[in-house]
C-alpha cells in the first residue's frame, strides 16, 4: 500500500507537467551547471543564458493573456530584475528571441516552467551573494513576488486548468519554455570563449 499522501502528489496538473517535461527538466540542469556561480564569469553567463531566453517567454506569456488566468502574474515577471543584474555588471544584454503560444492554455505550461526556475534560483542566490563582485547584481536571483512563490503559485494553476481536456496544451507549452531555455543556454556556451577571447 502507498504512503498517505503519495497518490495525491502524483494526480493533478503539476503532476502531469512535471511527467511531460522530465527529460528536458534534465538537460536543462546539466547545461546549467556549466555556470559556476563561484566565479564572476560563470555568473555573467549564468545572467546572460537567462536573459536569451526569460524576456521572450514572459512576454510571449503576456501576450496569450496570461494574466487573467494568473492575476499576480505581472508580480511574477523577473525581466527587469534580470536587465537591471546585467546593467549592474556591466553586461550587455543578448537578443532573446522571440516566441508566440497558441493560447493561454500553453502561457500555464510556460508559467510552471518559469516558477519552477525561481525555485532553483532561489537555491543558486547564495553562492552569487558571497561573490562581491555580484553585491548589488543579485535583483533577479533573490526576486521575490510578494505572492507566496512556488507554493501558493501550485493552487493557482490547478485553478486555471482544471479540466484534465486542456492539459497537453499546457503540456506542449511547458515543453516549448523548456526548449526555449534549452536553446538559450546552448548559445551562451557557444557565445562565451567569444566573450572571453
Amino acid at each position: 500500500m502507498a504512503p498517505l499522501g503519495t497518490e495525491s502528489r502524483r494526480t493533478g496538473l503539476r503532476w502531469h507537467l512535471r511527467q511531460e517535461t522530465r527529460s528536458r527538466h534534465d538537460a536543462a540542469d546539466a547545461l546549467g551547471s556549466d555556470h559556476d556561480l563561484g566565479t564572476l564569469a560563470g555568473y555573467r553567463g549564468f545572467l546572460r543564458a537567462h536573459a536569451r531566453a526569460l524576456p521572450a517567454l514572459e512576454a510571449a506569456c503576456d501576450a496569450a493573456g496570461l494574466a487573467a488566468r494568473l492575476p499576480d502574474w505581472p508580480r511574477r515577471r523577473r525581466a527587469a530584475a534580470l536587465a537591471a543584474d546585467l546593467a549592474a555588471l556591466g553586461v550587455a544584454a543578448p537578443d532573446s528571441p522571440p516566441l508566440a503560444f497558441a493560447g493561454v492554455e500553453e502561457a500555464l505550461g510556460a508559467a510552471y516552467v518559469l516558477e519552477g526556475s525561481r525555485l532553483g534560483n532561489a537555491m543558486l542566490l547564495r553562492q552569487a551573494a558571497a561573490l562581491p563582485e555580484a553585491r548589488g547584481a543579485t535583483a533577479y536571483l533573490a526576486h521575490d513576488p510578494g505572492t507566496g512563490g512556488w507554493p501558493a503559485f501550485l493552487p493557482l494553476l490547478e485553478q486555471a486548468l482544471p479540466g484534465s481536456h486542456l492539459w497537453p496544451e499546457a503540456a506542449h507549452g511547458a515543453r516549448l519554455a523548456f526548449d526555449h531555455f534549452l536553446a538559450a543556454l546552448r548559445r551562451e556556451r557557444t557565445a562565451e570563449p567569444m566573450l572571453h577571447a
